[in-house]
């Protein structure tokens, strides 16, 4: 799982569909979503005069409340961050890593489910090796 560090203190980001959902309802359609993000022109992706930004960088501390509080949630944490301490906890020169990470999570969250809870008791080894080799159902 992708994950920044703010003060010390290592951030679990996570994107599903609730987070696709509050990433659409306070930061942007997700249409536009690279750009900003990205701080780019929508009109011409050359162009980066957005980048840091008072929009991109606003952007920016959205959506890292938003995966990092969702992460830290799962991961049965109190999900405490605010733009305000994401932003005073962020240095100019790691805005890149930050933009990066952000990257990162949001592919994880587009490329595969949620991974099904770890069985609490033994495994039969043998068992599951002739469950995978069952022809699939149509």
């Amino acid at each position: 799982m992708a994950s920044i560090k703010i003060r010390g203190r290592e951030i679990p980001l996570l994107y599903t569909v609730f987070e696709m959902k509050a990433v659409q309802d306070e930061i942007c359609p997700l249409g536009d979503f690279q750009y900003v993000i990205f701080g780019r022109n929508k009109d011409d992706p050359a162009d980066q005069s957005k980048y840091a930004s008072a929009e991109h960088l606003s952007a920016l501390a959205k959506l890292i409340r938003i995966l990092g509080n969702a992460g830290l949630e799962e991961a049965g944490e109190e999900p405490d961050l605010t733009e305000k301490m994401i932003m005073r906890s962020i240095r100019p020169a790691s805005i890149p890593d930050i933009i990066s990470a952000c990257a990162d999570a949001l592919s994880e969250g587009m490329a595969s489910e949620i991974p099904p809870e770890e069985p609490d008791g033994p495994v039969d080894v043998t068992l599951e090796e002739m469950k995978k080799k069952e022809p699939k159902a149509n």
